[in-house]
C-alpha cells in the first residue's frame, strides 16, 4: 500500500453550474432530512396557524352587505311605456356601462346629496348577468343599518344619473333591498387554521428540500474520490443495539463477542491494512482524527488499538482529544494520567501510564477536561516523550479532536507518522470535508487513508462485502493467516503471544514512564 501525501490529494469542489442534479438522489436526501426534522414542519405549521389566526382576529372589523337585483327597462320617458335589452349587443353594453357608472364622480356626488352627506361608509359593486339585462348591486358597509340606506339611495338615483350613458331606464326588482341580520365575513377558525397551517407546512418542507439540496453530503467511495485521492481502508457498518431493561448500552469494542460479526470484521480488515502498510513504511505514531464531532473517531481508535493489541503488538493508546477526554470514561478506567499531568510535574510528579489488561492495551488520558491545551501539545517534551515511547512500543495511537474545530490536530499531526481520517457516512458535507483536510496541508505527516463509519449494510460494495467479509475480512486474512480471537489461533498468533507473555512478566496496572521504571518496557 502507498501513503498518499497531503500536497495534492485534495480537489477543488466543482462549480454551481457545473453541478448535476440528481432527482433520485435529492429525494433520499429529503427522506433523511424529513425524518429528521419532520418536527420543524409542525412546529411551523401550528406556528403560522396561531400568528395567522392571531392576526385575523386582531384585524377583525365585521362588515355587513346589502344586495338587490333587478332587470334593466327602456323606453320613452314621455309615453310610459317601457322595454327589455333583448339583443346581445344592448346587454353587452350594459354590462359594461353599468359598473362605469358606479365609479364615476357625476353619481358619487348625487348619491351624497340624496343622502345629504360629506362621505359613504360603504362601498357599491355591480354585477350584469351575461347576454341579459338582470344586475345585481350590492352595498358593504361596517354598519348593517348603512349599508341599506346606500343601497336604497343609490337605486333611487342611479336612473337618473345614468341617463346620459344608458338614455332613459327603470328598474324591474326582482329581490328588494334587505336589512343584513348578521356580518357576511364571520371568523371561522377551522378555516383561517388550515390556511395558516397549511402555508406553514408548506414554508416548512420548502426549508426541508432547500436543506436536502445543500447537504450535499460524503456517502460513497466514488464521492469521496472527487475530493481527494486517499484509499477508503474499511467500511465500519452502523451498530444498532437492542434496548434492554435496567442495562446500560454496550461499548463498541471488537473484543465483545456480542457485537455484530461484520463490524469485528470490518475492524479486522482495517487493522490488517493499517498494520500492513505502516510496518513496509517503517512507521508507529498514528494519528485518528475526522472533521466534526460525532463521526466515530475515537470508537474507530479504540477499536484498532484493542485489534492491533490482540495481534500481539504493544499499542500506546493517547488521548489527546483534552478539551474532551471521554476516552477514560468509554474504557470504564477512571481518572488517572492525561497527556497534560505527563511534564507537568501533578499527580505523582512524574506521571504514570496504565496497562488496561481487559482491553490489552497501554493507555494515557483523564477525565479532567482542559480548556486550553496548548500549552500541553506544544510543550518541547513532547516529541521527547513520543521517541522514546517509540522503542517501547509497536504503535502509538492519538485520538485528536476533529481537525476543523480547533488548532489541537494540527499541532498534533506535526508529531505523527501517518494520519487515519475518519469520515462518517452521510454525515459531513464535502465542502467541509475540503475545508477541514485543507487545515493539515502543511503537515508532515503522510495519510495512511480513510475509514467510513457508520455505514449501513444496504449501501452497497463498502459495507458488508468488499470492506467486510470479503478481500480483507473473512478469507485470506480472516482466520487462516492470523487466527482470529484475542491472539489468533495461529502459528503467528502463537507466537506474538509468547513474546507478549515473555515481555510482560510482572502484571502491574501502572509503570513510570519517565524514569525508566517501565514494568516490562524494556
Amino acid at each position: 500500500m502507498e501513503y498518499r501525501k497531503m500536497e495534492g490529494t485534495v480537489l477543488t469542489e466543482p462549480d454551481d453550474d457545473e453541478i448535476e442534479i440528481d432527482l433520485g438522489a435529492l429525494w433520499r436526501d429529503f427522506r433523511r432530512v424529513f425524518r429528521r426534522w419532520w418536527w420543524l414542519v409542525v412546529v411551523l405549521a401550528l406556528a403560522a396557524a396561531t400568528a395567522f389566526y392571531g392576526y385575523q382576529y386582531m384585524n377583525y372589523e365585521p362588515m355587513y352587505e346589502s344586495s338587490a337585483t333587478f332587470t334593466v327597462g327602456t323606453g320613452d320617458e314621455d309615453s310610459g311605456s317601457y322595454g327589455f335589452y333583448y339583443s346581445q349587443t344592448t346587454a353587452d353594453q350594459l354590462s359594461k356601462s353599468f359598473p362605469y357608472v358606479l365609479e364615476s364622480n357625476y353619481f358619487r356626488s348625487v348619491l351624497l346629496d340624496a343622502m345629504d352627506a360629506d362621505s359613504l361608509n360603504g362601498t357599491i359593486t355591480a354585477e350584469t348577468v351575461e347576454g341579459s339585462n338582470v344586475v345585481t348591486m350590492r352595498v358593504r358597509s361596517s354598519r348593517a343599518e348603512d349599508a341599506k340606506a346606500i343601497l336604497d339611495a343609490a337605486l333611487e338615483v342611479y336612473p337618473e344619473a345614468a341617463r346620459f350613458v344608458l338614455g332613459t331606464i327603470q328598474f324591474h326588482m326582482i329581490s328588494e333591498p334587505q336589512l343584513p341580520a348578521a356580518p357576511y365575513n364571520i371568523l371561522s377558525l377551522r378555516r383561517l387554521l388550515v390556511l395558516g397551517g397549511g402555508a406553514g407546512a408548506a414554508a416548512g418542507l420548502l426549508i426541508l428540500i432547500v436543506m436536502a439540496f445543500l447537504r450535499r453530503t460524503v456517502r460513497t467511495p466514488e464521492e469521496m474520490q472527487k475530493i481527494t485521492s486517499m484509499k477508503c481502508l474499511a467500511a465500519v457498518p452502523q451498530v444498532r443495539q437492542k434496548a434492554r431493561k435496567n442495562r446500560k448500552e454496550e461499548r463498541l469494542s471488537v473484543l465483545n463477542k456480542r457485537m455484530p460479526y461484520d463490524f469485528r470484521e470490518s475492524i479486522q480488515a482495517l487493522q490488517i491494512r493499517a498494520d500492513s502498510a505502516m510496518k513496509k513504511n517503517g512507521k508507529k505514531v498514528l494519528m485518528v482524527t475526522s472533521s466534526m464531532a460525532g463521526e466515530g473517531k475515537s470508537t474507530v481508535a479504540l477499536n484498532l488499538a484493542e485489534m492491533l493489541a490482540s495481534r500481539g503488538n504493544r499499542v500506546l493508546l493517547i488521548d489527546a482529544d483534552l478539551r474532551r477526554q471521554e476516552d477514560a470514561k468509554t474504557l470504564g478506567c477512571g481518572d488517572g494520567t492525561g497527556l497534560q499531568d505527563l511534564f507537568s510535574g501533578t499527580r505523582g510528579g512524574r506521571g504514570r501510564i496504565r496497562y488496561l489488561k481487559e482491553n490489552g492495551f497501554y493507555f494515557i488520558g483523564s477525565s479532567r477536561p482542559q480548556k486550553n491545551p496548548a500549552g500541553a501539545l506544544s510543550h518541547p517534551g513532547f516529541p521527547e516523550f513520543l521517541e522514546k515511547m517509540k522503542g517501547k512500543m509497536d504503535y502509538i495511537i492519538l485520538d485528536t479532536p476533529p481537525c476543523s474545530m480547533f488548532q489541537d490536530a494540527v499541532i498534533l499531526a506535526e508529531y505523527a507518522d501517518s494520519i487515519l481520517y475518519v469520515v462518517k457516512y452521510d454525515f459531513v458535507s464535502r465542502k467541509k470535508l475540503v475545508e477541514s483536510l485543507s487545515f493539515l496541508e502543511e503537515s508532515r505527516s503522510l495519510f495512511l487513508g480513510y475509514v467510513f463509519s457508520a455505514y449501513p449494510q444496504t449501501a452497497g460494495d463498502y459495507g458488508y462485502g468488499r470492506y467486510g467479509y470479503g478481500k480483507y475480512g473473512y478469507g485470506r486474512y480472516g482466520y487462516s493467516r492470523y487466527g482470529y480471537g484475542r491472539y489468533g489461533s495461529g502459528k503467528e498468533g502463537y507466537e506474538r503471544r509468547s513474546r507478549r507473555n515473555a515481555g510482560d512478566g510482572d502484571s502491574r496496572e501502572e509503570a513510570d514512564i519517565l524514569t525508566g521504571e517501565d514494568g516490562g518496557f524494556e
